[in-house]
C-alpha cells in the first residue's frame, strides 16, 4: 500500500472516530436546535439516566431587554424556560407489572444526536425496544415527539402502558396586584377548556377532559406555554389520562420562583408482532402565548383557549359580563395600532384617546342632566328641609311625605348619571386582564426610562420600602387627587362625608397598582389627562357644577 493510500485510510479512520464521538455526545452537553435568534430555536440538555429534558432555553427569547441588545450573544442571554432543579421533563415511566421488563424512568438509555434530532433507545432485554425521538420543528416553535415500540422477540402480544411527564415551566415571581398567572390546561377538539392552578407541592390533580378527544394539554407561566398535542386521530386515541403534578419552586436563582406544575400524559401502545413496530407522534409547542404568534402556526386556533383563560377578569373568581370579550377585542385593536405606529406605548395612548373620545358625547349628556337635577334640587331644598323639621322623629311619615313630594315635583335622579362608569368598567377590566399576560408587550420600550411595558416603570431603585421609585402610579395618584379636589363638596352632610372619603381612594388604588405593568399605568395616566381636558370643556360649556350634583359625578378612570 502506498504512502498516499495509508494516509487516506488513516484520514478516513480519524473522520470515523470524530463522527462516532459526535453521535455519542453526552446527553447532558449543550444541544442547539436551529439558529439562535431565529424563530423556534432552542438550546437544551438531556439526561441519559431518565432520557428526559433537564433544561431548555428559548434562543429566540432573551432574559432581559439589555440581553437582547448585546452585539454578540452569550448562552446566558437566552431565556431559560425549563430548569433541571424542577422535575425532569419528557420522562417516560410505566406502571408496575408491565410487559416492558425495565423501568424507563431510571434505566440507562442509549443516546444519539444529529442535526435537529435527538433519540433515546432502551432495550428491555426481553424482546421489546422503546425509542423516544425529538425532532425539531422550528415553524411550529417546538418539536415532534415520537415514541416507537419495537418487537425483536416478544411473543405474548397485548398492550403496554406508559406515562409521559410534560415540561414544568419556570414561574418567576412577578410584582403586581394579582401576581403570576400560571395554570395547567387541557382543551378538547370541540368544547370548553378546563384548567387548574398549582396546588400543594406533590399534589396530583386531574384535568377533566376525555383524553381521546384532546386538542392539546400543557402548562403555562405568564408569557409562555408548553403544550403537547396529538398529530393524528390514532395518536389521540392512544391517550388514557391527564393529570397535573404541582412542582416546588426553585430554591436558588437570580429571582424567586412560584409553584409550577407539569401535566402527566397517560399513553397506551399496542405491542406489535415480532419484527414489527408501533409508533405514536405528538407535537410539543414551547413558545409565547399570543394571538399574533399563534397566527404563524399551522393551526392558529388550536391554542386560543389558553388566552380565553388568561383574559378572564380576575375579580375573585367572578366572570364579569363582557370582560373577556372586551379584553380580546382590545388586544386585537392594540395590535392594529402597533402595526400602524410601531410602538406599543403609543398604541396604548391612541387606544385610550379613541375609547374616551368616543364616549365624550354620552358623558357630556350625562353631565348636563346631572346639572339640571342639581339645580332643581337646590330650588326645592328649603321645602325638603322644612318637611324634615315638621316630621321630626316620625321617619315613616317623613318617608311617605318625601315620596309624595318627589312624585309631585318629578325630582327622580338621572339614572344615566352612572352609565359612563358602567360602560368604562368592561374596558378597564379588559385592559387590566389583557395586560397581565400580554406577551406582545414583553421587553417592549416606550420612551425615556420606560424600557419594558410589561413591568413597572422603575425610575430608580430604593434601599427602603417599596424598593423602587415608580413614577407613573405617583403621577396617576396626583392627577386623580387634583381631579377630585376640583369637584365641589355637596351641601348634604351625608353626601359631603362620602365625597370626602372618596378623595382618599386614589391613594389606595395607587398603592395597589404601584408595581403593576407600566402599560396599564400608561393607559390610566392618559385617561386621567383626558378627563381633565374633558372636564374643562364641559365646565366651559355648561358652567360650574352644582354642589348638589357633584356627588353623582362619575369617577374618572
Amino acid at each position: 500500500m502506498s504512502t498516499v493510500s495509508r494516509f487516506l485510510v488513516l484520514l478516513f479512520h480519524l473522520a470515523g472516530l470524530l463522527a462516532a464521538q459526535q453521535s455519542s455526545k453526552a446527553p447532558e452537553d449543550d444541544h442547539f436546535f436551529g439558529v439562535p435568534g431565529e424563530r423556534g430555536s432552542f438550546r437544551a440538555g438531556f439526561g441519559s439516566r431518565s432520557a428526559g429534558l433537564l433544561w431548555l432555553q428559548a434562543t429566540d427569547q432573551y432574559r432581559t431587554l439589555a440581553d437582547s441588545q448585546h452585539e454578540e450573544h452569550q448562552t446566558s442571554d437566552y431565556l431559560l424556560l425549563v430548569n433541571h432543579d424542577q422535575n425532569v421533563a419528557l420522562r417516560v415511566s410505566q406502571p408496575a407489572g408491565s410487559a416492558f421488563a425495565k423501568d424507563p424512568s431510571y434505566a440507562d438509555w442509549e443516546f444519539e444526536a444529529a442535526d435537529g434530532r435527538v433519540a433515546f433507545t432502551l432495550d428491555d432485554g426481553q424482546g421489546l425496544v422503546l425509542v423516544k425521538e425529538l425532532l425539531h420543528v422550528p415553524e411550529q416553535r417546538g418539536f415532534e415527539l415520537k415514541l416507537t415500540l419495537r418487537n425483536t422477540g416478544y411473543d405474548q402480544g397485548g398492550t403496554q402502558e406508559f406515562s409521559l411527564l410534560g415540561p414544568a415551566l419556570r414561574v418567576p415571581q412577578q410584582a403586581g396586584l394579582f401576581g403570576e398567572v400560571a395554570v395547567s390546561i387541557a382543551a378538547p377538539v370541540d368544547g370548553d377548556a378546563v384548567h387548574v392552578a398549582p396546588s400543594k407541592e406533590g399534589k396530583v390533580q386531574s384535568l377533566e377532559v376525555a383524553p381521546q378527544l384532546l386538542s392539546f394539554a400543557g402548562s403555562t407561566n405568564r408569557f409562555f406555554g408548553a403544550f403537547l398535542y396529538p398529530k393524528s386521530d390514532s395518536d389521540r386515541a392512544a391517550m388514557t389520562g391527564l393529570d397535573v403534578v404541582t412542582v416546588a419552586p426553585l430554591q436558588a436563582g437570580e429571582v424567586a420562583e412560584n409553584l409550577t406544575s407539569q401535566v402527566r400524559y397517560g399513553l397506551k401502545m399496542v405491542i406489535p408482532a415480532r419484527g414489527q413496530e408501533t409508533s405514536l407522534s405528538y407535537g410539543l409547542y414551547l413558545g409565547p402565548k399570543s394571538f399574533r404568534v399563534f397566527d404563524e402556526l399551522e393551526d392558529p386556533e388550536r391554542f386560543a383557549p389558553i388566552l380565553d383563560v388568561d383574559l378572564n377578569p380576575p375579580c375573585c373568581g367572578i366572570d364579569v359580563p363582557g370582560g373577556r370579550l372586551m379584553a380580546k377585542f382590545l388586544i386585537g385593536l392594540l395590535g392594529t395600532f402597533y402595526d400602524l405606529l410601531g410602538n406599543w406605548g403609543f398604541a396604548i395612548i391612541l387606544l385610550t384617546i379613541l375609547v374616551r373620545g368616543s364616549m365624550f358625547p354620552l358623558n357630556f349628556r350625562m353631565q348636563k342632566s346631572m346639572r339640571a337635577y342639581g339645580s332643581k334640587m337646590a330650588k326645592l331644598k328649603p321645602q325638603m328641609d322644612a318637611m324634615k323639621t315638621r316630621y321630626g322623629d316620625d321617619q315613616k311619615g317623613y318617608q311617605q311625605a318625601m315620596i309624595k313630594f318627589q312624585r309631585e315635583h318629578k325630582i327622580m335622579p338621572p339614572i344615566g348619571g352612572c352609565l359612563p362608569i358602567f360602560l368604562t368598567m368592561p374596558i378597564y377590566l379588559g385592559l387590566f386582564t389583557a395586560l397581565r399576560t400580554a406577551y406582545d408587550l414583553r421587553q417592549q420600550p416606550w420612551l425615556f426610562w420606560i424600557e419594558d411595558l410589561s413591568v413597572s416603570d422603575t425610575l430608580m431603585s430604593l434601599d427602603f420600602y417599596p424598593g423602587a421609585l415608580n413614577l407613573l402610579p405617583l403621577l396617576w395618584m396626583a392627577l386623580f387627587v387634583f381631579m377630585t379636589l376640583r369637584q365641589p363638596l355637596p351641601t348634604d352632610p351625608q353626601q359631603r362625608q362620602m365625597q370626602m372619603i372618596m378623595r382618599f381612594m386614589p391613594i389606595m388604588f395607587g398603592l395597589m397598582l404601584y408595581n403593576y405593568a407600566s402599560a396599564l399605568l400608561l393607559y390610566m395616566v392618559t385617561s386621567m389627562l383626558w378627563s381633565l381636558v374633558e372636564s374643562s370643556i364641559v365646565k366651559k360649556i355648561l358652567g360650574p357644577m352644582d354642589p348638589n350634583a357633584s356627588a353623582m359625578a362619575p369617577t374618572p378612570m
